[in-house]
């Protein structure tokens, strides 16, 4: 079995997002280079190009369950689809890489789309059928950010801290639909 050695970003990234600044056990490392096609004239990612968006999801589930982190697979998979959309839409270049890191209580999904144009949260318009991508990262991860080069985005999920913001949103739901007395 061939072990891929994770570059130096890839290992400060998961420090920083470890909670003892230390770097955590690699469970599973997975990288995908994708083809990524232009968009087409009106400005979408072809539908070619767009299945991979499926298949990415699909594969990172399965990763998950296989680690006993089920729970943590409807976050994921937005996450995925938001980095790799995003590394399809605003990327250069022929194909993008997808990097999927599972360590001892964290996980990090990384886009490298080669593109030097950092990303950056904006505030979409309520009628704005786009540009909400980067404030779910926002929302969802743990911590998230951009290469120096500006040509990787990043993002990282703590399990333990994921299953306690479940919880407490589970815990607002059911007092919202509560009924008043």
């Amino acid at each position: 079995m061939a072990v891929a050695a994770l570059d130096p970003e890839i290992l400060e990234e998961l420090r920083t997002g470890c909670a003892t600044n230390a770097i955590p056990t690699v469970l599973d490392y997975l990288s995908l280079t994708l083809d990524r096609e232009y968009l087409t004239a009106d400005g979408d990612v072809p539908s070619t190009t767009a299945v991979w968006v499926g298949r990415v999801r699909r594969i990172g589930r399965a990763k998950l369950t296989v680690w006993g982190l089920s729970a943590l697979v409807d976050d994921v998979q937005l996450l995925i689809s938001e980095l790799v959309t995003n590394g399809f839409r605003h990327g250069s270049g022929r194909h993008i890489t997808f990097r999927l890191v599972i360590g001892a209580g964290l996980l990090l999904m990384e886009v490298d789309d080669g593109s030097s144009v950092r990303p950056q949260l904006r505030d979409a318009g309520t009628d704005s059928l786009s540009g909400r991508g980067l404030f779910l990262v926002d929302a969802i991860a743990s911590s998230w950010g951009v290469s120096s080069d500006g040509t990787r985005t990043w993002c990282t999920l703590n399990p333990l801290e994921q299953e306690r913001r479940s919880e407490c949103g589970a815990a607002c739901l059911s007092a919202i639909r509560a009924p008043s007395l």
